[in-house]
């Protein structure tokens, strides 16, 4: 069966994914990709793929009320299919519980006749190279019955030395940046010398964001007596972990430099950007994190670890420094480095301006998907 292309006939697009609540980079990108032209250039149909009840701390985790909601999951999804009667299923899909559940989704689709383009939102290394060899037989047997990947970052294309042959295509995140341009905009060429510079964490709260690393940095910053605050704002990545970052900054005397926010979102959100000096994103594995273009949009340097596709976001000594996780003593040079250094952040500032709207509006991403489309649906790869 010959499928039409894009320009002709709008082909059927089935996107599964996930839309707030809870507010996270997943939800956030799916809804600027609803609110985007895309569903005027195509016939969209979008079914919701995760539980909008539960938490991020509850998320991708193997347990029973994960197991029968993604069994709810799975089964809208099937009704979706059934209804649409996509030529295209395009899947979200992160690590742990997300993965299988949407694999089973891939072979729904198939078994219906659709086209499949998986979307991971997640580092490689979490979904592959750190997972048991039974998870990773499960994983190249669902890439297999896809018909392309759609990559967040570069650090996917390993993807086609396990799986000669595959379709990858490298699409970065992108968001509506319109909410952020003015504070970018306010920001002063001349760098405000604050009575103590903010450095601004903005995300989930534990171990594998960073963020008792985070805390390690700032015990050396405040050693050497820098005029540096930390604002550190998000909630649980995985259950009591904000408790146990409070724990650490309240033993080592930091409640003076160092303060936990709850989660934030809309013009609260952005006013903890506007306020910020620098942003930093210390995190051991990700995708491409929604935080981050954020913090480009509103003219913040980055200061972020070099995992997943944030080296695709910051280029390191450009508009922000790269360093390796899990080290408080590299993150603790770099913010001294840009705190001293005023000419060299207003440099980064308006780099990261420039970049964030350049690469990651989503208007400049949805012709790149339209294009992944249809090469999709004509059967050919990159």
């Amino acid at each position: 069966m010959s499928h039409p292309i894009i320009g002709k006939t709008k082909p059927r697009i089935l996107v599964s994914g996930h839309l707030p609540p809870p507010m996270g980079g997943i939800a956030t990108y799916y809804q600027s990709l609803l609110n985007s032209s895309l569903p005027q250039q195509v016939d969209l149909c979008f079914v919701e793929t995760s539980s909008q009840k539960r938490t991020q701390a509850q998320s991708g985790r193997f347990s029973l009320s994960n197991l029968v909601s993604a069994l709810s999951d799975c089964g809208r999804f099937t009704n979706a299919v059934i209804k649409h009667r996509p030529q295209l299923s395009h899947i979200a899909t992160a690590d742990g519980l997300s993965f299988g559940k949407h694999g089973v989704c891939v072979i729904i689709a198939r078994l219906f006749g659709s086209r499949v383009l998986l979307h991971p939102h997640c580092g490689f290394s979490v979904l592959y190279t750190d997972q048991p060899r039974w998870w990773q037989w499960f994983f190249r047997t669902i890439i297999r019955m896809t018909n392309g990947v759609v990559t967040l970052s570069t650090e996917w294309n390993q993807l086609t030395a396990i799986l000669p042959g595959s379709s990858v295509y490298f699409l970065p995140n992108g968001i509506d940046l319109s909410a952020y341009r003015a504070v970018g905009l306010e920001r002063r060429v001349v760098v405000k010398e604050p009575h103590h510079l903010k450095v601004l964490y903005l995300g989930y709260l534990g171990k594998a964001k960073g963020s008792f690393d985070l805390v390690e940095a700032a015990i050396r910053i405040s050693k050497d007596k820098l005029p540096v605050v930390f604002d550190l704002v998000g909630g649980d990545w995985a259950p009591g972990e904000v408790e146990l970052v409070k724990k650490q900054v309240d033993q080592v005397g930091l409640g003076n430099i160092v303060t936990l926010h709850p989660p934030v979102v809309g013009a609260q959100k952005i006013d903890y950007f506007r306020e910020a000096d620098i942003f930093i994103y210390p995190s051991y594995s990700e995708g491409m994190p929604i935080a981050v273009i954020e913090a480009m949009a509103c003219g913040l340097p980055i200061i972020a670890s070099k995992v997943g596709g944030l080296p695709d976001l910051v280029i390191d000594g450009i508009n922000g420094i790269l360093v390796d996780a899990g080290s408080p003593d590299q993150l603790a040079n770099a913010i001294k480095y840009l705190s001293t250094d005023p000419d060299l952040r207003i440099e980064m500032q308006l780099k990261s301006f420039q970049r964030a709207f350049d690469k990651f509006d989503i208007e400049k991403i949805v012709p790149r998907l339209i294009d992944i489309y249809e090469r999709t649906l004509k059967g050919g790869s990159v």
